[in-house]
């Protein structure tokens, strides 16, 4: 793929994007709710059927037919404990689900930088400004940025904004606030549907990022695809 300018603002993604979501950091958690209660139930079976009442969450908090028909928002910590709520209720625990989202969203706040962020991310800092809009609370991406080496020039969450990815309003804000046009931002983030569709909606260039795998930079009809920051940085033109 051939070099291209800089724009006047890289956005980025946070989890999964610049900062890593250790699955196995949530399923430790989750096994020592289990030790600490004594339950009887499996791990797994345990994360499983949490997770599955969160992703609905994620599935119903946007619709992209009808902005205006979207429920009320709702933080990530609400809703776990939302989440903890009803899987208690069906596994008939007698447990506090507010203590539990909250002891998830410190955990959610250890999540460590990739190592590639805080070298790449002043690098690119040469070039562009740099932005955080991310799906998060407050309370667990503000400890992550705090742990890269970096300062941002802007930062909006979910949280704030009261509204998710990829709803176009959230990166309107971005704009407004910024003075900026959508044509003059890249946006690189880890989900086809929150990311490229939001960010693509408003006139920013996408760029998928998938660091399970190693990809060449391939410029696909929506968006480009990376593996790493480092290759984000090789197609500035110097």
């Amino acid at each position: 793929m051939k070099k291209i300018d800089s724009p006047k603002f890289i956005i980025f993604d946070c989890f999964e994007t610049i900062v890593n979501n250790d699955l196995s950091a949530w399923k430790n958690l989750f096994g020592s709710f289990i030790d600490e209660n004594k339950w009887e139930i499996e791990t797994e079976k345990l994360w499983e059927l949490w997770k599955n009442k969160e992703i609905n969450f994620r599935e119903i908090r946007t619709n992209l037919k009808d902005l205006n028909s979207n429920p009320p928002f709702k933080s990530y910590e609400k809703a776990w404990s939302d989440c903890f709520k009803k899987v208690f209720e069906e596994l008939k625990f007698n447990a506090n689900p507010d203590e539990f989202a909250r002891r998830c969203v410190i955990n959610m706040g250890k999540n460590k930088p990739y190592e590639d962020t805080s070298e790449y991310l002043n690098k690119l800092s040469r070039h562009s400004k740099i932005g955080i809009i991310s799906n998060a609370d407050n309370d667990f991406l503000n400890p992550v940025l705090k742990n890269i080496d970096f300062k941002f020039d802007y930062v909006l969450s979910s949280e704030t904004a009261k509204l998710y990815k990829p709803d176009r309003r959230i990166f309107s804000i971005f704009l407004k606030e910024n003075k900026v046009q959508g044509e003059d931002c890249w946006y690189v983030g880890d989900k086809e549907y929150d990311d490229v569709l939001g960010s693509s909606s408003v006139g920013m260039k996408p760029f998928l990022i998938n660091r399970s795998v190693y990809n060449e930079i391939m410029e696909k009809n929506e968006y480009v695809s990376i593996s790493n920051l480092i290759q984000l940085t090789k197609l500035i033109k110097k």
